[in-house]
């Protein structure tokens, strides 16, 4: 049986990586760029500006939500090094993989009627672009050179790389502009969170896959890994990459009638994605890995934002990372691209195993999309809203089903508790 598994997973590696170009290069829908955003001009000849009722509905949410509290604007600079002198990343193909100039529209500090206000909040705060410092002398991410953070962690001799991006060409020029800043320093390992593409797509962009072969570095991931992620991009890529488009409007010109940011980051890079297949699997529910003298502490979260996903815990540095299960927004339960459904209660549960593990020592957290929390106040108090709204999802829809809402009415029915609602900046769902 494990001899037929393997052998259907090398097949389905050669076939990912076939399609790779093609297939999920495309999860970007490549750069359409439009010279009237910044004027606030429409794209289309037809497009309307917002009508009067428009108006009045996003003036009022702008009163009631909760945009005086600054901290998230505050947490998004902290540890500012430096931005690239560029601001487009070209594929290997002769395409733009990556525009973060299309999106400076964002950036003229106006309000736009055809952008909820809460979408425009996060949209701003996913302008963070560069070289960010978390842990002084430790941590430290490259953020805006994809839809995710590639993050990291210095070691005694090299990087420790979290999540290497969607494309080769992000993940490559954003281990080329680290090395830039800091000094050079080779990559020891690779750690894959979770088996969404945006989260080791570009793994080929700072790994050489010989010196992966040959036991020269390691590429760890959670217990799953393989499995779902070849579900989800090779069985299912044709079908799920025609829905991300409709879903993501990723085809739309950025613009404040188009494009503007998918909540967890500002898009998927149109490069070229790959995969190489981890050399160890984290199989228990808490396992502890030591790497160029970097001692890590792997919690496994199946069922969670990803059927395989992993929080880690750096003990050294009272560190937590917590992958994509907890970050800037409110996940969707039901992606409209065709992942598994999430399991709201179980990913409560996890946030509340990951705050009595490490949340009460902890005083910096950070994870793959949004901005790092610091100060065991503030973790805390993220960490319990978090919880506690993934259960609400959960108890609430539920309770509602049973007193007969469908399907189709639940969406206009439910309502997130205030406190929770205040807390994350307002009604945020991501994309992924």
């Amino acid at each position: 049986m494990k001899i037929n598994q393997t052998i259907l997973l090398s097949l389905a590696i050669a076939l990912f990586s076939a399609i790779s170009s093609s297939v999920l290069a495309s999860g970007g829908g490549g750069v359409v760029t439009d010279p009237g955003a910044i004027e606030g001009k429409h794209f289309a000849p037809k497009g309307k500006m917002p009508s009067k009722f428009t108006i009045e509905l996003q003036n009022g949410l702008r009163k009631t939500l909760p945009f005086d509290d600054k901290r998230d604007f505050e947490e998004a600079k902290k540890g500012f090094i430096a931005a690239p002198s560029f601001k487009q990343i070209m594929a290997e193909a002769g395409n733009v993989a990556w525009d973060m100039g299309s999106y400076e529209f964002l950036l003229q500090g106006k309000d736009f009627d055809s952008v909820h206000p809460s979408l425009q909040r996060q949209a701003i705060l996913n302008m963070a672009y560069g070289l960010y410092e978390v842990l002084p002398g430790k941590i430290y991410q490259v953020r805006g050179f994809d839809l995710a953070n590639i993050t990291f962690i210095k070691g005694d001799t090299g990087w420790i790389v979290f999540d290497p991006l969607t494309a080769k060409e992000t993940a490559q020029a954003a281990l080329k502009f680290i090395n830039e800043k800091l000094g050079e320093r080779p990559v020891v390992a690779v750690v894959y969170s979770h088996s969404h593409t945006d989260h080791f797509g570009g793994v080929r962009g700072v790994v050489d896959e010989a010196d992966v072969r040959s036991g020269k570095l390691q590429i760890l991931a959670p217990v799953g890994f393989m499995e779902h992620a070849i579900s989800e991009n090779v069985y299912a890529g044709n079908a799920m990459n025609r829905r991300l488009f409709y879903q993501y409007g990723v085809l739309l010109p950025r613009s404040p009638f188009g494009h503007v940011d998918q909540s967890i980051g500002k898009n998927t890079a149109a490069g070229n994605s790959g995969l190489i297949p981890p050399t160890k699997y984290i199989t228990k529910d808490i396992e502890e890995v030591t790497i160029d003298g970097v001692k890590m502490v792997f919690q496994n979260t199946p069922g969670t934002e990803a059927p395989a996903e992993m929080n880690t815990w750096f003990p050294q540095f009272n560190a937590f990372w917590a992958a994509e299960n907890i970050t800037g927004t409110v996940h969707n339960i039901y992606t409209l691209r065709g992942a598994l459904i999430r399991n709201p209660l179980e990913w409560s549960k996890q946030i509340n195993n990951s705050l009595y593990l490490f949340g009460q020592q902890a005083e910096v957290m950070f994870s793959a999309h949004s901005w790092p929390r610091w100060g065991n106040d503030r973790i805390q108090e993220v960490m319990r809203t978090q919880r506690d709204i993934y259960a609400n999802l959960n108890n609430e829809v539920l309770f509602l089903a049973n007193k007969g809402v469908t399907i189709n009415e639940v969406q206009n029915v439910y309502h997130p508790p205030q406190k929770s609602a205040k807390s994350m900046g307002g009604p945020q769902l991501s994309r992924i």
